[in-house]
């Protein structure tokens, strides 16, 4: 009975040193895989990212800027009537590059006597907008500024600037047919010396040098010389009509003593035109020599308009 109890004792003290090698901590959880609805856990990366091309963004046609304009070496100085759409007309320019050119952000911004740089004609099919290049004409003495155009006219067609040009021309004719002719001035000097003191060839008009010298009539420029005494630089005009009873011959003006001359042989003018600037060219003071012929001189002041 004894050895039994010692041989239960021993079984026991036996499994329990059997149990102290056995590991009872707590188990690991493995977390490498992400629970469901989790996105914490982010892979490595085992290949490089690749770049998505992108395509080239291309201007539509109708956004592509304009070719700069060039200028064509002529220029035209504003004078009564003159919009930008009838310059452009005239000259057979794009009035965008005509803006463009001469800094003109407002078409309606056009004063006598300025003088604008003619671009280069480009037939590219263009069309001036209505509301862009508005009817604002120039009268004189006058600069139009944006806030005194109320409406924004159609311009009219070459074909009714043509017409216009045309009527207008016409009527002067009839005028003169009638002896009713009356001319503007060339300048608004004081005459210093008049039809008799001229030695009945002209009047002579007083002035500062440079100032603006215009076209009293639509013409074609006739003669550009300096190679008669007493005239220095002058220019000779040609216009389409003639007076009753003073010859056959078209009437012409002469515009005498100029500085500079601005137009050249054949080139057609309109009136009120900047054609040559005042000087002393053959004289001894700033004048200009202005005659009316008719095949003979005619007084000036018979034709000019009443001040």
């Amino acid at each position: 009975m004894q050895l039994r109890t010692l041989a239960c004792v021993a079984s026991a003290a036996l499994m329990i040193a059997g149990c102290s090698s056995v590991d009872v901590s707590a188990p690991i959880e493995d977390r490498s895989t992400p629970a469901p609805g989790t996105s914490s856990f982010l892979p490595e990366q085992t290949q490089p990212a690749q770049t998505v091309p992108v395509p080239e963004q291309t201007q539509p046609s109708h956004l592509k800027a304009e070719p700069a304009p060039q200028a064509s070496g002529r220029v035209h100085t504003v004078a009564l009537g003159d919009t930008i759409y009838n310059i452009s007309v005239r000259y057979g320019c794009n009035p965008r590059e005509l803006m463009a050119l001469n800094g003109i952000t407002d078409p309606t911004m056009l004063s006598l006597g300025r003088e604008l740089t003619i671009p280069v004609s480009r037939d590219d099919g263009s069309a001036p907008n209505a509301a862009a290049y508005a009817q604002a004409t120039v009268t004189e003495g006058q600069e139009l500024s944006a806030g005194e155009i109320t409406t924004a006219q159609r311009p009219a067609t070459p074909e009714e600037v043509a017409q216009q040009q045309a009527a207008a021309q016409q009527k002067v004719q009839d005028d003169a047919a009638r002896g009713e002719i009356e001319i503007r001035w060339p300048t608004q000097g004081e005459v210093i010396a008049d039809f008799a003191a001229t030695g009945n060839l002209g009047i002579d008009i007083a002035g500062s040098m440079g100032e603006p010298v215009m076209a009293v009539l639509d013409g074609t420029v006739q003669y550009v010389g300096n190679n008669t005494e007493g005239y220095g630089q002058f220019v000779i005009v040609r216009h389409n009509i003639r007076l009753p009873g003073k010859g056959t011959t078209p009437l012409i003006t002469v515009y005498g003593n100029t500085s500079k001359v601005l137009v050249h042989i054949n080139e057609s003018v309109r009136a009120g035109q900047k054609i040559a600037e005042m000087g002393d060219s053959d004289a001894s003071r700033v004048k200009l020599r202005f005659e009316i012929r008719q095949g003979r001189p005619l007084d000036p002041m018979l034709y000019l308009q009443k001040r």
